[in-house]
């Protein structure tokens, strides 16, 4: 097992290089018009809806390795539609394959390392370890953020050409995988899938994990709007020619490297604000940090705000390692990766719902202007702060009633 543990920090490295990252809004806007770019993103969120929960339940009953390499040849198929792909139908096609990625690979890739470190007699460094692979990521994604702006400001088709040798890698890497074996922890196991699901939902009963549950939706859904609406404000930037650098997809590519490298300093130091916050305030804090920033981008169009996005991921980084070491031990091994897959789920379920909502308010042959985006953000950052209200009040009562979510 201690070679999964060790393969597992090149996979995620390798699986998480994504050189589109700074160029992707500006590539799909360079091939279709905004309210296609919205339903075109709103298409990857529809298709981990199908396949996210299924792809939880696959893992729990087929194995964690079979899992990631089918999540592993989805992302090369996707890579493979972007780079050579140029209508709607290819594009959304990519986008199926990349969102059969994320599905497969979200919560079986944190429950196999989970799995393969209590294998190893090594469970209590799963926290720490979340933290380091997290900061590693994220420099890695700083690396890709930076050659995917270069190689985007000759052709934005390369970033995903990049893109497609490190998928491969991460393939490579996935078949290498031993499966972890199975602990024997006494819980029932599901005889179906609905039975699975029903387990599963169960765990909602508990409140320290409903509150975990309902946080982690609203941040992922609010982290991922200055992510999908920082390019095309960049863009707008360059038009009005106040834009350092001169070009969009460079300083895109600058900006996500600098993001990253931020992210991971965060994300390397989460465990200790965990332990020196407590859980429940560097949970509240992540969450009025994430609406403060999305309110106040869309208050003004400025380059002086290029510095407050650079901070667009810390409030991710410094909960994701925190709250998976609150939340994967408390469930049961049969259902870890279908719960951790509801979970992913639900938050993109959210943002779905986010873009698909926001898609209403664009007219058809609307372009991307600055009183379009600033009206979007601004109705984010109002919806955010009222779902964000009954998550505030019941954090103290939810979070208490747990010992291991709150430290």
């Amino acid at each position: 097992m201690l070679r999964n543990v060790r393969l597992y920090v090149w996979y995620k490295v390798c699986s998480g290089f994504f050189a589109w990252m700074p160029t992707f809004f500006l590539f799909f806007s360079e091939q279709l018009g905004l309210k296609e770019v919205l339903l075109l993103e709103s298409i990857y969120y529809m298709a981990v809806v199908s396949i996210e929960v299924p792809s939880g339940y696959f893992s729990d009953v087929i194995g964690r390795k079979t899992t990631l390499i089918i999540s592993s040849v989805f992302l090369v198929l996707a890579c493979l539609f972007f780079s050579f792909g140029s209508s709607f139908l290819m594009l959304a096609i990519a986008q199926i394959c990349f969102a059969g990625f994320m599905s497969f690979q979200s919560g079986t890739n944190t429950v196999f390392h989970y799995e393969s470190l209590q294998a190893a007699g090594l469970a209590e460094e799963y926290g720490d370890r979340e933290a380091r692979i997290g900061k590693l990521t994220m420099m890695s994604a700083a690396v890709a953020a930076l050659l995917g702006g270069f190689l985007g400001s000759y052709n934005l088709r390369w970033p995903f050409i990049a893109t497609l040798f490190t998928a491969s890698t991460a393939l490579l890497i996935a078949i290498q995988f031993k499966e972890p074996e199975k602990e024997s922890d006494g819980a029932l196991e599901a005889d179906n899938f609905l039975q699975q699901l029903k387990m599963t939902m169960a765990y909602l009963k508990q409140p320290s994990i409903a509150w975990l549950f309902g946080f982690f939706v609203l941040l992922y859904a609010l982290v991922h709007v200055p992510y999908e609406f920082y390019q095309p404000y960049l863009k707008l930037l360059e038009n009005r020619g106040d834009l350092p650098l001169g070009k969009a997809p460079i300083l895109a590519g600058l900006m996500v490297a600098i993001t990253s490298f931020i992210g991971a300093f965060v994300s390397g130091k989460s465990m200790e604000l965990k332990n020196a916050l407590g859980l429940k305030n560097l949970s509240i804090a992540a969450l009025l940090s994430m609406l403060a920033l999305i309110g106040i981008m869309g208050s003004a169009l400025s380059p002086l705000m290029i510095a407050l996005i650079l901070f667009r991921n810390t409030p991710m980084a410094a909960i994701r390692a925190p709250f998976n070491e609150a939340i994967t031990p408390l469930i049961a091994a049969g259902q870890r990766a279908t719960f951790h897959s509801v979970l992913s789920l639900a938050g993109r379920l959210a943002f779905f719902s986010t873009l698909f909502g926001l898609s209403c308010f664009v007219a058809k042959d609307q372009i991307t202007d600055w009183a379009t985006l600033s009206a979007l953000l601004r109705i984010c950052t109002a919806v955010g702060f009222v779902l964000a209200i009954p998550i505030l009040l019941l954090a103290g009562k939810s979070l208490a009633k747990s010992s291991k979510a709150n430290p």
